[in-house]
């Protein structure tokens, strides 16, 4: 999954969802990391970061992305 979807889908979360699919993401991390399933966790947290974006608004979800 690329930059692109990966913020279209945290965007969608976030509108289906709100505020509360930010915290299910840091227990998706917790759980991921207590198993063992690091490639996962670091999925989640990737997701993480974008929804946390996405609440502070410092991020349009649906303008085009630029990753550095």
């Amino acid at each position: 999954m690329g930059a692109q979807e990966t913020c279209r889908l945290a965007a969608e979360l976030h509108e289906e969802f709100g505020d509360v699919v930010a915290r299910v993401a840091e227990r998706a991390i917790a759980t991921f990391e207590a198993d063992g399933l690091i490639e996962r966790a670091v999925l989640w947290r990737a997701l993480h970061a974008i929804l946390c974006d996405i609440e502070a608004k410092r991020i349009d979800p649906y303008a085009p992305i630029r990753v550095h």
